[in-house]
């Protein structure tokens, strides 16, 4: 069983998960769209993977307060 401690630390955690998430992938996104010369493509993939990767994480924080 968790401490009170140790679940108030993954709880204050989510919020730093989703956002280095999200912009990890648009900053990834962004450099190969310049570098491929893609378009906005790879950014909006890069969006939707940081998304999804934070729902992830998320998901996975909250299965270990339980």
């Amino acid at each position: 069983m968790l401490s009170q401690q140790r679940k108030l630390g993954l709880a204050l955690s989510v919020g730093t998960v989703i956002s280095s998430s999200v912009v990890g992938g648009v900053l990834l996104g962004y450099l190969l769209d310049h570098w491929l010369m893609t378009g906005p493509w790879l950014t909006v993939a890069g969006v939707i993977l940081g998304t999804a990767g934070a729902f992830v994480s998320v998901y996975r924080i909250i299965k270990r307060l339980e």
